[in-house]
């Protein structure tokens, strides 16, 4: 998305320009999510009250910065909360639908606020609502498979998120920053060799207790103590976002299962298998070592581990509690 030096000031008060509302009426291009469906009725019909501006492409030819295009701040934050709850409607029944749909919408949202240089206030306000989103869409497909979840371009839109994000809390009153989403970034970066300093980076903006937590979170992970990082991970205040740290949790129990199989790898050694479901902080840790070959029982036979790339090792390895 090009940067312009003209502002310029959107004019659309509704969630869906109407020349874009008639244009997908006349093409037959309304979305699944944007149909009124009646409980006496098979054939859903398009409400344009559900109609949400689609993301496109900048091509030749086209002006994506008509002001009649543009949907200002207050409408776009509007729009985003209308996308979550209408996530959260309907997740549970058609989940690769509504997140394909709202994904793209979001990507809109952003384009809009992009090419308006909506201030730096009005922009965390729109990206605090939206990241949550994407730490908790993340964690779900990597639990489930969901055939329109792309996990390139989901971390790219995560990542575009935060990184945007992270400008506007430069240069906006501190009490205006949500501290959930400095904790999530925090996890979401565990992985990174610069967690530890990114975590210092925020420390004005976390109380001592989080700030410790976190701490020490990020060093288990670095040397390895799962027991103490998932004790800890669970520690956090409730209000934490902990699905963020998914791919830290897949990441050090993949080594926790390697540890343990070296550890105890004479031919007959046994161990309780509610042991490795403490260590490794997991309710379903039978299904797990099932997808390593290991069948169910108490005493699993840690010679018989096989650790292999299954997808399936990968779901189960993501779990949190």
């Amino acid at each position: 998305m090009s940067c312009f030096s003209n502002p310029v000031v959107g004019k659309c008060m509704t969630m869906c320009p109407e020349s874009e509302i008639h244009f997908r009426q006349s093409h037959n291009m309304v979305h699944p999510m944007e149909k009124f469906r009646r409980h006496d009725s098979r054939c859903p019909k398009d409400d344009v009250h559900r109609m949400v501006k689609e993301y496109t492409r900048s091509a030749a030819g086209s002006n994506h910065r008509q002001p009649d295009l543009l949907r200002p701040p207050d409408v776009l934050l509007k729009t985003v909360r209308y996308l979550l709850n209408l996530y959260k409607a309907e997740k549970a029944s058609q989940y690769s639908i509504v997140f394909s749909f709202v994904c793209d919408r979001l990507r809109a949202v952003r384009q809009d606020m992009i090419l308006q240089h909506c201030s730096a206030l009005d922009s965390s306000r729109i990206l605090q609502e939206m990241i949550p989103f994407y730490f908790d869409t993340d964690y779900v497909c990597r639990r489930r498979n969901c055939d329109t979840y792309d996990w390139k371009l989901h971390s790219t839109q995560l990542e575009e998120c935060l990184s945007k994000w992270i400008e506007t809390v430069a240069t906006i009153p501190r009490h205006f920053v949500d501290t959930r989403l400095i904790c999530s970034y925090i996890l979401y970066n565990i992985p990174n060799y610069s967690a530890l300093l990114d975590l210092y980076n925020w420390r004005e903006f976390l109380d001592n207790g989080t700030f410790d937590v976190l701490r020490d979170i990020i060093l288990a992970f670095r040397l390895n103590n799962y027991v103490r990082f998932f004790r800890r991970l669970h520690e956090l205040p409730s209000d934490s976002i902990v699905v963020a740290a998914v791919q830290a949790v897949q990441i050090l129990r993949r080594r926790a299962l390697h540890v343990i199989t070296m550890a105890y790898k004479s031919p007959n050694n046994k161990l309780p298998v509610t042991a490795i479901s403490k260590w490794l902080y997991h309710d379903h840790v039978s299904d797990l070592l099932r997808c390593f070959s290991v069948p169910c029982s108490d005493l699993i036979l840690v010679s018989s581990i096989n650790m292999n790339d299954s997808d399936d090792s990968y779901r189960l390895l993501a779990e949190i509690d």
